[in-house]
């Protein structure tokens, strides 16, 4: 059974107060100096910190690795995520309340616009959509670069579908496409899609 989800915000809040929500769960300690939120410790840092520490990766290990790295770092990251919406009241097994996590922690959170394009939860495969992700420079490479960001993705359906996943970007604003786009889901399916 698939369940689409549309890009438009599903809940009836306004985007302001969506935000306020957000704002409202962190608690910002100023005498120990540390933001948490969900009873996890939040840092807020520039893009270009990401950047550098790609650009690190790379420089250090080689391309091939690099992407590995920041690619499973992100798996890790995405299934905290996953872990703080539980906290939130989210249920990271409902379509619906998805795309409130992918608005709430992705969009808000600065990673970029996230849509989830599609779910199926008989096949454990989802297609993810998002724009202005964090590892996009410029749009003149020859492949996908967010690698880290599709981790997360990656890592977050896991503990949807309580399974493991890999995923493929089949679409990347690095590339200069339009948006960036991975299909996620079981393995052996995704390898099929790559071989294609």
């Amino acid at each position: 059974m698939c369940f689409p989800i549309s890009g438009k915000p599903l809940s009836p809040v306004k985007k302001p107060d969506r935000l306020r929500n957000v704002m409202q769960a962190l608690d910002v300690d100023e005498a120990k100096g540390i933001i948490t939120a969900y009873n996890e410790r939040f840092l807020f840092i520039p893009v270009s910190l990401i950047h550098s520490i790609e650009d690190r990766l790379t420089e250090s290990f080689g391309p091939i690795t690099a992407t590995s790295f920041q690619y499973s770092i992100g798996k890790q990251g995405g299934a905290q995520y996953m872990s703080m919406a539980k906290k939130s009241g989210l249920d990271v097994k409902n379509p619906g309340d998805l795309q409130r996590i992918a608005e709430r922690l992705g969009t808000l959170g600065g990673w970029g616009k996230l849509t989830i394009v599609d779910v199926d939860r008989a096949k454990k495969m989802a297609r993810i959509r998002w724009t202005n992700g964090v590892s996009v420079r410029n749009r003149k490479g020859k492949t996908p670069v967010c690698h880290f960001g599709r981790g997360i993705l990656t890592g977050a359906m896991e503990q949807t579908f309580g399974r493991k996943c890999e995923s493929l970007e089949v679409s990347c604003q690095g590339k200069g496409d339009r948006f960036c786009e991975a299909i996620i889901g079981d393995p052996a399916e995704i390898t099929r899609h790559a071989e294609r």
